[in-house]
């Protein structure tokens, strides 16, 4: 089977979603002397105008390398990035300990700062559980622009994309400091406008929640558990109060 080229430079290796009026393309750059591999956003009829106006704004992203149109068809290439997938590494039961959950955390809010001034149509994508990639050899999250039409995007529903994803990271556990908890419950609570509000709340809370595990650390196993045993019990009957009061 022939290969196919786009703009007789970059030769697709694989597909990566295809849908109507879209494609994500794995692609070669063969005019390169390391024949580097980048992911192509390829759009055709009524999204080319929307996605040029879209490209056309992204500032500041060093994972872009332009758009460029050919036959008919936009097509905007970004970095090609390996990892694994967020909903891999952060499921529910996953023994990842507390430090590593900061770690991505802070990172995933960083991230979601560096995207407050893309246009949503991207940053919205971008936050996807597929386009969250992490390294956990090295201790890093990187994002595949993998930027897949979708409608209705805003800076509103941006931060609701990254509070779900944050939601994965940091869990109401058994071993959950009390700053923790608070956190995601004002995650539940209280409405976000963008992800720099976002970013700022978490800012609010990292410390106490990083403090709040080295003091469980710093308890003697047995203390930490009776600790533990009956915070959650009181946590419950709390619960179980309030909902009886709701009724």
């Amino acid at each position: 089977m022939e290969a196919m080229l786009i703009r007789s430079r970059y030769k697709v290796t694989h597909v990566q979603l295809a849908q109507e009026g879209y494609a994500a393309l794995l692609a070669v750059d063969i005019e390169s002397r390391d024949k580097r591999e980048y992911l192509l956003n390829v759009y055709e009829g009524e999204l080319v105008k929307r996605y040029v106006a879209c490209f056309d704004q992204l500032r500041h992203c060093p994972q872009y390398h332009g758009m460029f149109m050919d036959r008919g068809s936009l097509v905007a290439v970004f970095d090609s990035v390996e990892g694994d997938p967020i909903d891999q590494v952060f499921y529910r039961g996953a023994a990842v300990e507390w430090k590593k959950r900061v770690l991505f955390a802070d990172q995933l809010f960083h991230l979601g700062l560096s995207l407050s001034d893309f246009p949503p149509e991207i940053s919205c994508a971008a936050f996807l559980s597929e386009n969250l990639l992490l390294k956990p050899l090295e201790d890093r999250m990187v994002l595949r622009y993998q930027v897949a039409p979708m409608e209705g995007m805003n800076r509103r529903e941006a931060a609701l994309l990254l509070a779900d994803q944050a939601k994965k990271i940091l869990l109401r556990r058994f071993r959950s400091p009390d700053a923790e908890i608070a956190f995601l419950e004002g995650l539940e609570a209280q409405v976000f406008l963008s992800p720099v509000e976002l970013y700022g709340y978490w800012l609010q809370h990292r410390q106490a929640i990083t403090d709040g595990y080295q003091a469980l650390e710093a308890k003697v196993p047995l203390q930490r558990g009776l600790y533990l045993l009956f915070r959650n019990l009181a946590r419950g009957f709390r619960r179980l109060r309030k909902g009886k009061r709701g009724r």
